[in-house]
């Protein structure tokens, strides 16, 4: 390890997320899912947010898997990670989550890429605790359909084909 590398060891990498959570000129929903995601493990948390962001920009677009993926996504097996980030956003302005998905996604890939490279010099980095006590769903897990219903303001951005019919 070189007089260079020393300033990583024991770099906290939940710190870039902690200042989002806490700047009030952040929006409500980058905060939330800045605060949801502090303790997560840095390549797992990435992954997950990826997925996440890849159903998001689905739907956005038009696309017309983009729903039949979040329903995998938050029927699956697994901690609740996903489906917190979800439910935090649920029922706010599509855009503005698309946006604050695809903002958390940069800063996970900047965790991530940190935890790896400080490993990989033998330097120890540092994180807050994993926040999940268990690697399965903590309650009732629902069963979804591809065919769930989107709020009426997501009426722009879907086809008139993937909205729920009256």
């Amino acid at each position: 390890m070189g007089f260079t590398d020393q300033w990583l060891e024991g770099i906290d990498i939940d710190g870039a997320l902690y200042d989002v959570r806490d700047d009030d000129s952040q929006t409500w929903e980058a905060r939330a899912l800045a605060g949801a995601s502090i303790g997560i493990d840095a390549i797992a948390g990435f992954r997950a947010v990826l997925e996440l962001c890849e159903a998001m920009n689905r739907i956005v677009r038009g696309e017309d898997d983009g729903k039949r993926r979040l329903a995998e996504i938050l029927g699956r097996d697994g901690d609740d990670y996903q489906r917190c980030l979800w439910y935090s956003v649920a029922g706010r302005d599509p855009l503005a989550v698309a946006t604050c998905f695809s903002e958390l996604e940069k800063l996970m890939a900047a965790r991530a890429s940190l935890w790896v490279e400080t490993s990989r010099r033998g330097l120890a980095p540092s994180k807050t605790g994993n926040p999940y006590w268990t690697s399965s769903p903590e309650g009732p897990r629902a069963k979804f359909d591809a065919q769930f219903e989107l709020g009426e303001h997501w009426t722009p951005f879907l086809p008139a084909k993937l909205l729920q019919e009256d």
